[in-house]
């Protein structure tokens, strides 16, 4: 799951490439030029640097969920199964793999003379055969792109980006208490670093979908936005995501 971590610091570094350019242009310019559009795109890419990184994590956890290579959470005490095992895939998909299973037969001869070059035709011992019967079998279940295209369509539409949306994505590949053990590797109280992150998702999307607009003011008037405020908010964002990939 390295691969999440590897781009949200990507994404990151193209925000704070953002914050030097405002940096930039404000040396050169006149206090008549309104730069504050610039750290507003900035605290909006954080955020959504945010988001795609609990995706990303959280399909990649699951994949490996899948193919053996990560446990599966232990369900919670109020349920019988784990989020994990109750995630929706269509009919469309277990179809495919049901065919794969009621035709074993077949499917095994076809990946045997095709992968291993066996012929059928002839007659060979039970150990000749395991390791490459073990291998496609093997290679059957880690293809997993059909489940991969499930959790792509299931959280197309979704967004992970406040404390509790974050920790509903999460349960899916760990039952970690998230938040406290994120606020024990901050050293800050839980309720303040949820509280925090949502501040800032707020004002994200206030940025997002109203503009940005003050209404308590004149017309066009804009809620106050600063350096200090947006870098405040990059650097958390930052430690979240951080202590996030620490307890994963």
């Amino acid at each position: 799951m390295q691969s999440a971590l590897d781009q949200f610091r990507i994404s990151l570094g193209r925000v704070r490439d953002l914050i030097a350019l405002y940096d930039s242009i404000r040396a050169q310019a006149t206090d008549v030029l309104d730069l504050s559009d610039i750290l507003r795109a900035a605290l909006v890419l954080a955020v959504s640097a945010l988001d795609y990184y609990v995706h990303e994590v959280v399909r990649l956890g699951m994949l490996e969920i899948h193919r053996g290579q990560r446990p599966e959470p232990t369900p919670s005490p109020n349920a019988s199964q784990s989020a994990f095992s109750r995630f929706q895939i269509s009919l469309g998909s277990a179809r495919v793999d049901r065919g794969v299973v009621i035709d074993m037969a077949s499917w095994l001869e076809s990946e045997m003379q095709q992968s291993y070059g066996y012929d059928m035709q002839q007659s060979y011992t039970i150990p000749e055969l395991i390791p490459a019967l073990s291998n496609c079998i093997l290679n059957r279940l880690n293809n997993a792109s059909w489940l991969e295209d499930e959790i792509r369509e299931r959280h197309g539409y979704l967004s992970f980006q406040t404390p509790d949306k974050i920790a509903d994505a999460i349960r899916l590949i760990s039952n970690k208490k998230l938040w406290d053990e994120i606020a024990e590797q901050i050293g800050r109280p839980t309720k303040d670093i949820k509280q925090q992150l949502s501040l800032i998702v707020e004002r994200r999307n206030k940025i997002a979908h109203e503009a940005d607009i003050d209404p308590s003011y004149n017309l066009g008037t804009r809620w106050e936005i600063d350096k200090v405020q947006v870098s405040d908010a990059i650097n958390f964002i930052e430690q979240v995501v951080e202590s996030i990939h620490q307890i994963l």
